[in-house]
């Protein structure tokens, strides 16, 4: 969206719009709360792998709640209008409901079913409220990288009415039911999200009541010139030029590379992927809208984070790749762990970014969202799905943050929840010790957490689709350390440990355990001018590793972890 010059207005027109503005704001927030109180699955209720917004009439994200992961918000941003392309917005009516889990419309992979709720004001279709959430299980070969294609991950439902004039569409929530080992959930989520939604549009009806507004279109107007003027202002302070990064990752049966090249000219930044490695037979590929969400959140987290997120400012970040890479996967490419290629894109963008304003940049986080997907056969099948996070990267003037899910920002689901949805016993869950590449700045610890069966005969199923950064950690910045690798295994009750060293499908038997270490963030400046007082104070808060033998010791110097 180009930037253009806001409308003149005078200072009670300014103030006023400002008021309705935040206000709006507050209804995505309500909307998104309403989900954490109904949904179903703990990943939502719980972790908030979710995300809110609300939309003018002619589909553009006007507002985004707070809650909520950007892997689901900017790809919700260009949902929207996709959907409709299918369905126009003039065959809509009051009480319709649409519905979509395709990944190359909505957030990225099978999994996340995104809801979009028109809402009329004086039988006039003023705007839509979208929603988007996690659904534990969709059917297929359930949460795997194995799948050769999307066909095999599960029901993909396309752009169709959820509800029609207030009528719930029952057989679709059947097709849905039927194809997940958890039905009832399922069914739930799917509902909650249109709850949710109906919720934020009694709220955006009230608000319009309450300013005497007939439509959204001139808010909408303001909303895109200011954030537009605002974002365009930030960008313009960077050194314009070109900047180059790359980045390798585990993979899955070998490494991949992802390039980026980013250009900062006239008020916009624009980035080429076209050095990616191809997409792959694995479901790690990438769509390009999960692509482009993260790429230009990693970008705008750094130079225009003061900016609300919405339609104008994120127009200003283009993000693009030939089709058939791994960061811009064609249909019917498998997608499932597509986050696995998604979460390390911001730190490639921060890698460009750290070229044009040295110094000012973050350390390379762990980028780790380690998918606990662990799921039981039998009498009594379960699937479950909880979170383990790594560290993120130091701060140019700060430690990084611990067991922080940067840059999605979701959580994880409490030991008490995940024990009582699911027969699993967590035996640890704690810091990880060492983790964090030393600097002057210490790079975020990752945590160590072992999980088994609550019953001692119960054999478990482990899907390691995203356990990434095992090989190489988190690189440090400005002379700090890398962080810490990951580590997985499963330990069996003789005392025999069986690495884990592939995204595949594991079998945990009876007694065993599944043990994981994620990867720690790297550190920032050279680690000889920490200051002693921040040294002691980790020393004494048992945040440093004290086994010389340990693979995560902390190291002094920078360097690639071998």
């Amino acid at each position: 969206m180009k930037a253009e010059h806001p409308p003149a207005m005078d200072d009670a027109a300014i103030i006023s719009a400002t008021v309705m503005w935040n206000r709006l704001i507050s209804v995505c927030e309500e909307q998104a709360n309403a989900l954490l109180r109904v949904a179903f699955g703990a990943v939502v209720r719980e972790a908030g792998d979710l995300s809110a917004g609300v939309f003018d009439a002619q589909g553009r994200m006007m507002a985004q709640a707070v809650t909520g992961t950007p892997g689901h918000v900017n790809t919700m941003a260009r949902s929207v209008v996709a959907m409709l392309r299918h369905v126009p917005a003039e065959t809509l009516r009051e009480g319709d409901v649409l519905v979509t889990n395709d990944p190359w419309l909505g957030a990225g992979h099978i999994f996340d079913f995104v809801v979009v709720t028109p809402v009329f004001h004086a039988r006039t279709l003023v705007g839509f409220m979208a929603s988007t959430c996690h659904v534990v299980d969709v059917g297929g070969i359930g949460w795997s990288a194995e799948a050769r294609s999307v066909f095999e991950e599960g029901v993909l439902i396309p752009v169709t009415r959820l509800r029609a004039g207030g009528r719930l569409n029952e057989d679709l929530l059947r097709i849905v039911a039927a194809n997940s080992r958890v039905p009832h959930e399922a069914r739930g989520d799917i509902i909650s999200l249109m709850t949710c939604n109906d919720e934020g549009a009694r709220r955006l009806q009230a608000l319009m009541e309450e300013y005497a507004l007939p439509d959204l279109g001139p808010l909408a107007d303001f909303i895109f010139a200011r954030s537009a003027q605002a974002a365009e202002a930030a960008i313009r302070e960077l050194p314009e030029g070109r900047y180059r990064n790359e980045a390798e990752l585990d993979g899955y049966d070998s490494p991949i590379r992802l390039c980026a090249e980013m250009e900062i000219r006239d008020g916009r930044i624009r980035v080429s992927l076209a050095g990616s490695s191809p997409a792959i037979a694995k479901g790690i590929n990438c769509p390009l809208t999960y692509t482009q969400a993260y790429a230009s959140f990693g970008i705008r987290a750094a130079v225009a984070a003061h900016v609300p997120n919405n339609a104008a400012s994120l127009g200003l970040v283009e993000v693009d790749a030939p089709p058939g890479l791994i960061v811009s996967a064609e249909w019917p490419s498998p997608v499932t762990a597509r986050h696995v290629v998604g979460q390390a894109l911001p730190d490639l963008m921060l890698g460009c970014l750290a070229q044009a304003i040295p110094g000012k940049v973050l350390a390379e986080s762990a980028g780790a969202l380690w998918v606990l997907a662990i799921s039981g056969d039998g009498a009594r099948p379960f699937a479950s799905l909880n979170v383990a996070l790594g560290g993120m990267g130091a701060r140019p003037d700060a430690d990084g943050l611990s067991t922080t899910a940067f840059p999605s920002g979701v959580g994880s689901v409490p030991v008490e929840v995940a024990e009582t949805v699911a027969p699993l016993v967590y035996r640890r869950k704690e810091f990880a010790p060492g983790s964090g590449g030393a600097g002057r700045y210490r790079g975020g610890l990752g945590q160590q957490i072992e999980v088994a069966a609550a019953e001692d005969d119960r054999a478990l199923h482990l899907s390691a689709a995203a356990f990434e950064r095992l090989t190489t950690g988190a690189a440090g910045r400005e002379g700090g350390a890398d962080g810490a690798p990951g580590r997985a295994e499963i330990r069996h009750a003789g005392g025999k440990v069986q690495p884990i060293t592939t995204k595949g499908h594991y079998l945990i038997p009876p007694g065993a355990s599944l043990w994981v270490q994620t990867p720690g963030g790297g550190g920032f400046g050279p680690g000889a001018e920490r200051a002693p007082e921040a040294s002691a104070r980790d020393a004494r808060h048992g945040l440093l590793d004290a086994d010389p033998d340990s693979t995560t010791l902390q190291r002094p110097t920078g360097g690639k972890t071998p």
